[in-house]
């Protein structure tokens, strides 16, 4: 990873080369991409060391800090170093990577969602809310009876 720092705003320029572990079908292709990010020009060019393009974007994506991104995917062979160079405005930017095959450090997690705990609380709301609709329901019928109730008393007193 090559960090450039340009002069306009003091931002910092990357152009970034991975190279995929996972390997096609016969073992010795796999793919390399290059992302170049952080620039203030649309107009950036990525050159990499193999010709056989599988995606390149045609136009640079303007993120919301008001900085352009483009990104690369090339086919490599397996054990070979990959380059990519990104050039805009008469400058160019290389970027380097080593071989894919040394281990990179485990990520670090910060909260592990728990999907278990997750139904249970989903569970648990839809049983109150199935146990308050039950609750609403009784008092209707309640008031319903106690309507009925007195409207037969009163007809009951005014008739007899």
């Amino acid at each position: 990873m090559l960090f450039f720092t340009d002069n306009q705003n003091s931002s910092v320029t990357e152009v970034i080369v991975m190279k995929s572990k996972k390997l096609e079908e016969d073992g010795s292709i796999g793919k390399a991409a290059c992302l170049a990010r952080g620039f203030y020009t649309k107009n950036i060019n990525l050159d990499m060391s193999s010709d056989e393009v599988v995606y390149e974007q045609s136009t640079s994506i303007l993120t919301s800090e008001g900085l352009y991104n483009t990104i690369k995917v090339v086919k490599v062979k397996k054990d070979t170093e990959v380059t990519c160079t990104a050039k805009y405005d008469g400058r160019s930017i290389p970027a380097n990577t080593t071989l894919p095959e040394k281990e990179d450090e485990e990520p670090v997690t910060g909260k592990v969602c728990n999907t278990t705990d997750t139904s249970v609380q989903a569970d648990t709301k839809v049983e109150k809310a199935n146990m308050l609709s039950m609750a609403v329901l009784g008092l209707r019928v309640l008031l319903a009876k106690s309507i009925a109730f007195n409207t037969l008393m009163s007809i009951k007193l005014f008739l007899f």
